[in-house]
Order: structure tokens, then C-alpha cells, then sequence
């Protein structure tokens, strides 16, 4: 919120383009009845739009609604701890959601086509400048490099835009045409991919033979990532060009994604390198019921303690749980095998069936690492939870 209302360095700014809008005045007005309009419009605009302006060290986003903002999408990856609703590459404006209410700038657009403006805008504190330009179909271009986001208002203060590109000549985009596709960006409905995944570990990376990325643990059937053939066990390793190192970078540029949009992701399926390009959906709402309701069983596997002469027979002294039986529609069909022993979840030991109940309800939603001993042998597999998309 802005409080600082330095009037006389606001005046000095503007001072030296007095002549330019002189010809708005009658002659016989003098020079201090000038500086007192200019004042009162100055004091005008702090009080209507200053607490309606967001300042971030990269730019300045402009409340829209009293939850949700406005600012060019250059600068929206350059801001730290921010809620992305939506981002169009056309307009170059990204919708931000507010942590608290702020009042919303009306914008409309002006009946006239002046040269002149005043450019709320932000260097160490709050200023007004007023600024030459010209409108050029549903932008204005105004003179000099300005801060990214500057609310740019008519000489009678109606507010017209915001400065969505900077340089030695800025460029405003008018809002006003704009709005209804603005409001659709906030209706939009996130994309989802269909796919669980689990940020590769040094333990499965040795497995896979992959040092790092993100391995697919269940694909939904029907969803995008069936669709383009994707399934268990493909590693993806990069997405829109970004490196995919862990489970939450993939999250986190599917966060910026919506239905209908497009993820390019670059696979490592059976050792081979592919490229994919597929269009994202709106989660079904099965899914979204699905994700609220935590794991706590392996659905379709009967578990029970180790058998005596099993435990007598092997060459190892091993603790955990047995796996004596998997039904056909069980997640964990071909991933587990029958008289498997479960010796770990989640890097966690087990011990007793007690143990293995308990670690399974802890882990809630999240898939599942589970190291098993087989044939006299241990190995790493995945069981897919319901936690990522």
C-alpha cells in the first residue's frame, strides 16, 4: 500500500513538460494555479490507485478484482511465493491471485486520443509521471523505459492499461479489450496430465540406469499421458525445455498449465531418448474425489507374517511381511509377486505386520517404495499412490 504522498518531487518530474500541455490552459492562467491542478489530480490519483498496486522488485502487478491481479508475464517467473492462476502469451499478462482483498481498478477507454498521460509507477517509493505517447491499435507507446506494470491513466484520470513491455519506447496494453478474456483466464480449469511419477532416487537411479528425473508410477487410463502411449516405468526427464530433476519441478510447471494447453516433455523410455507432445485435460472428478482420500491398504494384496519354514528355509535372517496373494485388480498386480517378503516402505523397516499397518496408513496418499526380497535377491519397486497428477 502506498502512504508516501512527496508531492513536491512529483511536481518537479513533471515540471519539464509543462510546455506540452500548456495548450490545455488558457493563457491568463498563471503558472501557480497550473501547479495547483496538477497537484489535486496528483493527490486523486494516490488516493484511488495506490492501494490497488502490488509492488514486487521485479514490476508491479494491478488488482483487478479484489482477490485476483494483473502483471506482464515477463516478470511472473522473476517473483518469489506467488500464486499463478494463469498466464496468456498473447496478451503477455499473467493472473496472480491475492493472499488478501485489494480494490479494483475499473479500466475503460478513453474517448479521446491525447498525446499525454499520467504513468503510476514505482522506483524507491511511489511516483506520477506524466508521459508522451500515441495509441497504436490496442496499445499505447510511450516514451522512455518504465518499471514493468506501471498503471497508465488519461490526462482526466481514467485508467487505461498497464506497461507490459519496456525499452527506450514502452508499450501499454489497453485493458479494456481485453477484460472478458482476462476473466476467462481466472475460470480456466487447471491441466491435468494423468500420470503419477516419483522423483528418481540414487537407489532406483542405479535400477533404471538414470541419474535423475521423474519415474512414471501409474498412467490413468483415458487420460493425456495413456493417450500419447506414455506408461510405468518411462522417466521424464524434461519439460518445455526445463531440466526435471524432482517430482515437484514437474508440479511445478504443470501449475502454470491449463486444460487444452500443451506440455512438451522429453522421455527416457527403455533407454531410448523421445519427444512428446501432448495436450492437457480437465481432471476428471473422479480424480479430484480420488486424490482427497488417503491410501491406507494395498488394494487387492493379502499380507500376512512371515510363514515358520519360510523363515527356516532362507539363507538370510530377514524381518518384514509376506505377500501371499494379489488379486487381478489389484495397482500392485506385476509389480509385487506372490511370496514376496516386504522388507521396507519408504525407507522405513519393517518388522511385524503391526509395523507394516502402521507405516502404510502413515504414508497416506503418496505412492509407495517398497524394497522386497525375491529369489534371494533385494530390489526396489513402486506402488502407485494417488498423489500427483
Amino acid at each position: 500500500m502506498f502512504t508516501n504522498k512527496n508531492y513536491s518531487k512529483v511536481i518537479i518530474k513533471i515540471l519539464f513538460i509543462i510546455s506540452f500541455i500548456l495548450f490545455s490552459f488558457n493563457q491568463s492562467n498563471c503558472e501557480e494555479n497550473f501547479s495547483t491542478l496538477i497537484k489535486s489530480k496528483v493527490d486523486t490519483i494516490y488516493q484511488k490507485f495506490s492501494d490497488s498496486l502490488i509492488s514486487f522488485q521485479e514490476g508491479i502487478a494491478v488488482a483487478i478484482d479484489k482477490n485476483y491481479a494483473i502483471l506482464p508475464a515477463k516478470i511472473v517467473e522473476k517473483v518469489p511465493n506467488i500464486s499463478i492462476v494463469a498466464i496468456d502469451s498473447k496478451l503477455n499478462l499473467a493472473v496472480v491471485k491475492l493472499n488478501k482483498e485489494s480494490k479494483p481498478v475499473v479500466f475503460e477507454l478513453s474517448e479521446t486520443k491525447d498525446e499525454l498521460f499520467f504513468l503510476l509507477t514505482i522506483f524507491e517509493e511511489p511516483s506520477i509521471l506524466i508521459v508522451k505517447g500515441k495509441f497504436k491499435d490496442n496499445k499505447i507507446e510511450i516514451q522512455g523505459k518504465q518499471i514493468a506494470g506501471s498503471l497508465l491513466l488519461s490526462l482526466d484520470l481514467t485508467p487505461l492499461g498497464i506497461v507490459t513491455e519496456s525499452s527506450s519506447i514502452s508499450e501499454v496494453l489497453l485493458i479494456k479489450p481485453f477484460y472478458s478474456e482476462i476473466n476467462k483466464l481466472i475460470k480456466r480449469k487447471p491441466g491435468w496430465l494423468g500420470l503419477q511419477g516419483q522423483t528418481i532416487t540414487a537407489e532406483l537411479g542405479k535400477i533404471m540406469s538414470v541419474s535423475e528425473g521423474v519415474v512414471i508410477t501409474n498412467i490413468y487410463e483415458g487420460g493425456p499421458a495413456d493417450k500419447a502411449k506414455l506408461r510405468r516405468g518411462d522417466v521424464i526427464v524434461a519439460a518445455d525445455s526445463f531440466k526435471i530433476t524432482e517430482l515437484k519441478d514437474l508440479q511445478n510447471i504443470l501449475s502454470t498449465k491449463f486444460a487444452g494447453e500443451t506440455i512438451n516433455l522429453e522421455i527416457m523410455k527403455d533407454g531410448i531418448k523421445k519427444d512428446y507432445s501432448i495436450i492437457l485435460e480437465e481432471p476428471p472428478e473422479n480424480f479430484l474425489q480420488t486424490k482427497a482420500s488417503p491410501t491406507l491398504s494395498i488394494k487387492g494384496v493379502e499380507i500376512t507374517e512371515i510363514p515358520e519354514n519360510l523363515k527356516k528355509s532362507l539363507k538370510k535372517s530377514i524381518k518384514g511381511v509376506f505377500v501371499k496373494k494379489i488379486s487381478e485388480d489389484s495397482p500392485a498386480l506385476g509389480i509385487l509377486k506372490n511370496e514376496d517378503i516386504i522388507i521396507e516402505i519408504n525407507k522405513k523397516s519393517i518388522n511385524s505386520y503391526k509395523e507394516f499397518n502402521e507405516i502404510l496408513q502413515q504414508s497416506g496418499n503418496n505412492d509407495l517404495l517398497i524394497l522386497v526380497y525375491r529369489q534371494d535377491n533385494f530390489q526396489y519397486v513402486i506402488i502407485p499412490g494417488q498423489k500427483s497428477r
